[in-house]
């Protein structure tokens, strides 16, 4: 069967559908009767609507992984099945941070709160230089 490249509400509700279950958009494309990857992902940047839904089932997506970080953490009873959920949440923990970013993703906080008054600096300079005594250094041409 051939890929609809033509935009369908249809087809672009099931696709969100699915992300939002956890499966992986290129699993999704691959299955019959879905677009191309790169189909659909050019239906979503032409359309803004589109491209809300698209960016909500991400974030749904997200709120997916976390789920089943929280499932696998409470499987994990031995040695071995531990260190295996370990694998597995990390990978989770990462494609959660890349689906939903503002909610699983590293949170950078910069925060300045020193000032520097540069008000005194200038009124100093200002004077040496009314004084003469801060004249800008010439270079020396006999080097």
């Amino acid at each position: 069967m051939a890929r609809p490249s033509t935009y369908s509400t249809e087809v672009a509700e099931n696709i969100f559908e699915r992300l939002e279950a956890g499966e992986p958009l290129a699993a999704i494309c691959r299955s019959e009767g879905m677009p191309a990857v790169r189909t659909f992902l050019d239906w979503v940047a032409r359309d803004e609507k589109l491209a809300a839904a698209y960016t909500h089932a991400r974030n749904a997506q997200g709120e997916w992984f976390d789920a089943e970080m929280d499932r696998i953490a409470k499987t994990a009873i031995d040695r071995d099945s531990a260190a295996a959920a370990k694998v597995q949440l990390s990978n989770l923990q990462w494609r959660a941070s890349k689906q939903a970013p503002s909610k699983y993703g590293d949170r950078i906080d910069m925060t300045v709160d020193h000032t520097f008054d540069l008000a005194a600096v200038i009124d100093k300079r200002r004077q040496r230089a009314l004084e003469g005594q801060d004249q800008p250094a010439l270079p020396d041409a006999s080097r």
